[in-house]
This record gives structure tokens, C-alpha cells and sequence, in this order.
């Protein structure tokens, strides 16, 4: 794929992005230059001009995204004549132009799908930091921004709205039957707003639990509920929604009023073939860390460095565990607004020296620390899934988690690792157990870490891809009555 009217870069002047460069991100297309409203700081009071921006963006373009719905229906319904399997489909999500589980996830999924043959797209809204949209990898569309402000109690995040006329013109270009919102931002309500009158099935997979983010990190009471009652309308527009857990399919329907009938359960899939137990003992954690004989119990947490991860949870256990031992060391791995406070609350403390930070990795890098830890802690209560739980496993780490939401689901059994109540006592006690099979038991930790990588590969893209694929033809069947 291509930038609609790109432009050509210039190297040595043009400078796309301010931010350092994110791994495994290459920039193949650019979109012109758009003028966009200067980027905002957050505010409560800021976040209500998203309504009437998002309503007046698909106002001022109503007649052009008639037109489109002409010419989609007309275009679709030759297609679909020849050949009903013949799909294509379009996931959106504003959080793609940073490091995520999401944006991982979705930056493995379709790359898979579109070598292997099905038509898929993605479509994104790039941060303030580009001075116009992109097109990264030949497949990942970065739309220019119109609006842009930091959310909310969340650092290094943004909620953005992208210029309507690209995603027009793309939708002409790249005809498409089904949107798949994967966040409920600003832009996908625009987005979702623009393919309902353009005649688009659009349907959303609940990645996010925005509710549980907004109590966590959000102070104002009445903003719990208005985001509350936003995403009931967001989930009683977007519908079916793929739900990738049984807890969140609860939520669903119990909290997001979405009938039962439109949620379906879908684990993802993931490249497990970058994850594997061959990277263990490569020499990757002793770069960031101690070795086997300073500290020979190693304990990690991989993914985003916030507070909706209940990492002050964890770093009070941590610290009641590490000062009765002097042989455990765990290891941040990831990079997040809450990761320069961690490191001077541990700096003061008297166990600072059996925790290491390694930063952002990917790679080999990455796979190696997975593989190098011991054991994987993962305290969240607000993970819809949980890739970073799968990707352990995959390396043959058994995983710590809460007993809550999608890493549950993933452990499944005491054979895989431990399924815990946020208690500091149980979290304390297992800790022990984990420290003493590890020293002890090598033999039963040896199968363990066999018992989990076993448990990962029901998690493989191919798996993941074709049920979705299934599904979508399904729902394409459906909405237009084929």
C-alpha cells in the first residue's frame, strides 16, 4: 500500500518523526502535509470537544461519503457476484504509533494475512510528533491528524482524530466490506460514524478495558461515568465484538449492556517462532543483569511500565520477598510513564540491587530475556488478553498472573504457572514456592517450562487468522445478504 497522493522523502531534510525510532518501524510512504489543530495537553474539560469535532468532521464530508457508499455498493456487489469469498477487511486503531500489545499484535496479524492470501488492511492515526501521515512496512496506514491531545492520566498517549478526506480516498482506492475497530478513540468513533453511512459492516474486538483504565487512572468521578456510558453506545454501534477472554465477555454483556448473542470468544495468535526455548542461556540477561551465580533466581516483567499494570501491587511484594533473600533478582523489561518513579522508589530502598531494568527490547533481545527469566510476574487485572503472558510461555517461562481477565485464561493450570488474587499474602507465598522448586526441584521446573511452551502453540497466528477470517465471512454472509 501506498499514500494517496504521496510525497517523496527526503532523507536528509525531512525529518518524520522526533521521537526515536521504534523497532522493527520503517516509513515506505508519506502522505502531504494537512493542516491539524495544535496538539493539546490533557484536561477533562478538553475531552468534550471530541463529540463535536468527531460529528462535525462527518457532517462537513456527508456528501462525499454518500458518494462512497454508491460506489462501494456497486463495486462490492459485482465482486462478491464472482467470487462471495472474496473479502477484504480494514482494523482500526489510534494506538498504533506507539509500543503496545495491541499495536504488537496487530502489526504481527496482518502481515500473516496478507501473505497467506486474505485481504486485510490497517489503519491508524499517527501521534503529534509526524509532521504528516505514513505508511510504514507497505501495510499500515498512519492517517495525517486533524485533532490530538494527551489522554488522560495516561503519559505517552494520545486521543487523536485524523483528516476524513484520506480515509475516503483510500476507501475508493482499497475497496473494503468489513472495519474492525480495535479501540474505542476518537478516531475510531469517526471512523465508525464514516463506514455506517458509507454502507461498511463495522464491528470492534474489545481489546481495551477503558472503564477500568478511567478508575485507575483518572481522578474526576463524573468522567468514570461518562466514559462509561460512551462505551455503551461505542459497543451499540460497533457490533458483533470479538471478545478474546470469558471474563471480558461477561464484562460485555453485564457492564456494556452488549446482547450475548453478538459477543464472540477469539484468542489471538502470535509469532511463537520468534518466542522459543532455544534462546534460553544465550547470555542476553547477564547484559542487563546479574548472572547465575550472583542471583541464580530471576524473576521478569515484560510490557508497558503504568499503573493500570498494578506494578505498585507488585513492587510492594517485591520488596517484602527481596529483602529475606539474596539470590532472586527480577528485571523490568519495557518502557512507560511510570518507569523513572519505580527506579527512584527502588533506588531509596534497601534491595534496589536485586532489580535491573533492560529498557525496550525486541528482537533476539527480547526473546533471550523471556527465555533467561525463571519466572514471569503479570499482576494486571486490566489485560483483555495478554501477549506478553503468551509470549513467556512460548520461551518456556512459567507465568505469575491475577485472576482476572485474558493471562488467566492463557496459564489455565498450576501445570503452567500460578493464577492469584491481588493479596499480597498469596502473592508473597508463591513467590516462595516458585524461589524453592527452582533451587530444589529442577527436574519439575524442567518440565514445567515444557508443560507451558506446550500450552503457547494453541496461540500461533495461523490458528488466530483463520478463525477470524471464518468469522468475518460469516458476518459479511450476513450484512449483505449474500
Amino acid at each position: 500500500m501506498t499514500a494517496l497522493r504521496s510525497t517523496k522523502v527526503n532523507a536528509k531534510t525531512d525529518v518524520l518523526d522526533t521521537r526515536p525510532g521504534i523497532f522493527g518501524r520503517t516509513v515506505t510512504s508519506t502522505f502531504r502535509k494537512y493542516w491539524g489543530i495544535k496538539h493539546k495537553p490533557p484536561g477533562n474539560i478538553r475531552t468534550c470537544w471530541i463529540p463535536p469535532i468527531v460529528f462535525g468532521s462527518v457532517f462537513l464530508n456527508l456528501p462525499k461519503l454518500l458518494s462512497l457508499r454508491f460506489f462501494l455498493k456497486k463495486e462490492r456487489k459485482a465482486r462478491l457476484a464472482k467470487d462471495p469469498k472474496d473479502i477484504s477487511v480494514l482494523y482500526y486503531a489510534d494506538c498504533l504509533d506507539e509500543t503496545n500489545g495491541i499495536a504488537n499484535n496487530l502489526r504481527n496479524v496482518i502481515p500473516y494475512m496478507r501473505s497467506h492470501g486474505m485481504k486485510a488492511g490497517l489503519m491508524g492515526n499517527v501521534f503529534n510528533t509526524r509532521p504528516c501521515g505514513v505508511v510504514e512496512n507497505g501495510y499500515c496506514i498512519l492517517l495525517p491528524r486533524m485533532f490530538s491531545m494527551e489522554q488522560l492520566g495516561y503519559a505517552n498517549s494520545e486521543l487523536a482524530i485524523p483528516r476524513v478526506g484520506p480515509v475516503l480516498r483510500l476507501l475508493k482506492r482499497y475497496p473494503i466490506d468489513v472495519i474492525e475497530l480495535e479501540t474505542p478513540s476518537p478516531g475510531a468513533w469517526l471512523i465508525c460514524f464514516c463506514g455506517m453511512v458509507a454502507g461498511i459492516k463495522v464491528m470492534s474486538h474489545y481489546r481495551t478495558d477503558v472503564p477500568q483504565y478511567t478508575r485507575t487512572l483518572v481522578k474526576a468521578k463524573w468522567m468514570h461515568y461518562y466514559v462509561l456510558k460512551l462505551m455503551q453506545i461505542f459497543y451499540w454501534m460497533a457490533r458483533p465484538v470479538i471478545s478474546p477472554c470469558d471474563d471480558y465477555s461477561n464484562a460485555l454483556v453485564n457492564e456494556l449492556k452488549v446482547p450475548e448473542k453478538q459477543v464472540r470468544l477469539m484468542p489471538r495468535g502470535l509469532p511463537l517462532e520468534r518466542f522459543q526455548p532455544t534462546m534460553r542461556g544465550q547470555g542476553i540477561w547477564e547484559k542487563f543483569g546479574c548472572t547465575r551465580e550472583q542471583r541464580p533466581v530471576r524473576f521478569a516483567f515484560i510490557g508497558r511500565i503504568s499503573k493500570e499494570k498494578n506494578l505498585e501491587f507488585l513492587n510492594s511484594v517485591w520488596k517484602k520477598f527481596a529483602a529475606k533473600h539474596n539470590d532472586v533478582e527480577l528485571m523490568y523489561v519495557g518502557y512507560g510513564w511510570y518507569l523513572e518513579e519505580i527506579k527512584a522508589e527502588y533506588a531509596k530502598t534497601d534491595v534496589k540491587d536485586s532489580v535491573h531494568f533492560a529498557g525496550e527490547q525486541g528482537g533476539e533481545t527480547l526473546a533471550g530475556l523471556y527465555a533467561d527469566a525463571d519466572f514471569f510476574l503479570f499482576p494486571s487485572t486490566t489485560d483483555t488478553f495478554g501477549n506478553v503472558v503468551v509470549e513467556a510461555m512460548s520461551t518456556g517461562t512459567p507465568a505469575l498472573v491475577s485472576n482476572y481477565g485474558g493471562p488467566r485464561d492463557i496459564v489455565g493450570s498450576e501445570k503452567h504457572g500460578k493464577i492469584l488474587p491481588i493479596e499480597e499474602d498469596k502473592w508473597l507465598e508463591a513467590l516462595e514456592e516458585c524461589r524453592k522448586l527452582k533451587l530444589e526441584n529442577e527436574q519439575a521446573y524442567e518440565q514445567m517450562r515444557k508443560d507451558c511452551h506446550e500450552r503457547s502453540t494453541r496461540y500461533t497466528l495461523a490458528n488466530a487468522a483463520k478463525a477470524q477470517f471464518d468469522y468475518f465471512h460469516e458476518i459479511v454472509k450476513e450484512a449483505y445478504k449474500i
